[in-house]
């Protein structure tokens, strides 16, 4: 008798919160069975994939999605992204070229100064660097802006908090270009 690879579900426990990850930044597409994309995911992981380089690779294509403005009836079946390893074509596209590959921290950059210690140079450059400085409205609040809806939730995620904490303000805003930062009067 043949034993499954994948318990009844089709994605082992320790891989949910990843492939959520994933998911959430997958390009919407009706319908897109997400069964067969746990499966999918499940093998790619085994494989070697790392899960932060599927999310990222949804992600880029999410992006590529909506600046080509491509109807969701054409977006790929997310387990076809992921069987035909089509996020490879995101991963490669993004590889740094030889000058940008030792980008070195920008001491110039706002948040340089306050995250020291707080996060890695590597964090940092990979992380934070892309960050745009948004309002800054005394001790109370501070906005930036991310490049993709991707990058936004991993900032928040992971360097909200030592973020909030070198800038001294009590609120902390991170949007997606171009989108406006929250005023006082509309924050709760």
């Amino acid at each position: 008798m043949q034993r499954a690879l994948f318990p009844k579900d089709g994605l082992p426990k320790h891989l949910r919160a990843d492939f959520d990850d994933f998911w959430a930044a997958y390009p919407p597409r009706k319908p897109n069975p997400r069964a067969l994309a746990e499966v999918a995911y499940a093998r790619a992981v085994k494989e070697g994939v790392s899960p932060f380089d599927l999310a990222h690779a949804a992600a880029r294509y999410s992006d590529e999605v909506r600046a080509q403005k491509i109807d969701a009836a054409f977006v790929v079946h997310a387990a076809t992204f992921l069987r035909q390893r089509r996020y490879l074509d995101y991963l490669n596209a993004e590889a740094p070229a030889p000058e940008a590959a030792t980008r070195r921290v920008d001491e110039d950059h706002p948040l340089r100064a306050v995250t020291r210690g707080r996060i890695s140079d590597a964090d940092f450059v990979r992380w934070i660097m892309p960050l745009m400085p948004g309002r800054r409205e005394g001790d109370e609040r501070a906005c930036f802006y991310a490049p993709t809806a991707f990058h936004r939730d991993w900032v928040r995620a992971q360097f909200a908090t030592e973020i909030r904490a070198g800038l001294k303000v009590r609120v902390l805003f991170i949007d997606i270009f171009p989108e406006p930062c929250p005023s006082m009067e509309s924050a709760p």
